[in-house]
Formats: C-alpha cells, structure tokens, sequence
C-alpha cells in the first residue's frame, strides 16, 4: 500500500510536485511505495515542498484508492491543502 506523510498535529497530508508516469509534472499528495523509503526520503521530499522538518511528520499507510481521492480533491492546484482527520475524514482548505 502507498505511504504518504501527515502532520501529526494539524492532519495536514504533505504534498508537493510530482511527476507521472508520462513525465508530465503535477500536484498532489507525496508517496512512495514503502514505509522505509518514505522514512529515508521524507526530509528531502518536504524541504523541497516547502515544508517543515520531518519531526512533525509520520509516515502513514494508506490505500491506493485513498491516495488517488486525495490527488482528486487537490484538482492538481497548488493553493490547495488537504487534512485527513483521525476519523478518516478528509477536508480541502484553499490559499
């Protein structure tokens, strides 16, 4: 299942540039495909967007239909921020 990172105080999931599988730049939630890999690469991955330190961050399982709903609600808009509740909830704020 794909990893993603999220604050563990605010719920906000990071996000950031990405690249698909045709070479084509967007925005969206930053994953990676295991949970060591999201660990070694977090600190670089979050500076890069602009982010804090990793120590506010966790790295969090999630399933690729969650991952795909969140790029979804991102509309590949960099204003945008997602939050995933404890609950699972998930909310959309716009700069």
């Amino acid at each position: 299942m794909p990893i993603v990172l999220r604050h563990r105080t605010t719920g906000e999931i990071a996000c950031g540039t990405l690249r698909n599988v045709y070479d084509i730049a967007y925005y969206g939630a930053l994953w990676w495909e295991d949970k060591e890999t999201a660990e070694r690469m977090m600190d670089h991955a979050l500076a890069a967007a602009g982010r804090e330190q990793a120590a506010g961050w966790e790295a969090l399982e999630v399933r690729e239909e969650r991952l795909k709903l969140f790029n979804v609600k991102l509309n590949n808009d960099p204003r945008r921020q997602l939050t995933l509740e404890r609950d699972g909830t998930i909310t959309v704020h716009k700069g």
